[in-house]
């Protein structure tokens, strides 16, 4: 099996840091474990955005945690103007 992305490592270390188990991320997500595991390491899909939120309203993992932080400096945008551009 080889990874589709890389993984949810902020994420992994939020859950491990307040005692939360992939099986009550699974519960919550109506998923099972082992699919979030995939999830998280990187093997599985990517977090809807309704997942995000109940995981965020669920357990207060920070939102932020979702989305690639080391966005490259030529795909940042500078003002409303160019996003719509």
């Amino acid at each position: 099996m080889t990874r589709k992305r890389q993984p949810y490592n902020k994420i992994k270390a939020f859950l491990v840091e307040n005692g939360i188990k992939h099986k009550d991320v699974a519960e919550l997500l109506d998923m099972t474990p082992n699919t979030i595991s995939k999830k998280l390491n990187g093997f599985g899909g990517d977090f809807t955005l309704s997942e995000v939120k109940r995981l965020h309203n669920g357990f207060r993992v920070p939102i932020e945690y979702f989305f690639e932080p080391n966005v490259p400096k030529k795909e940042h945008k500078t003002s409303w103007k160019e996003v719509r551009t």
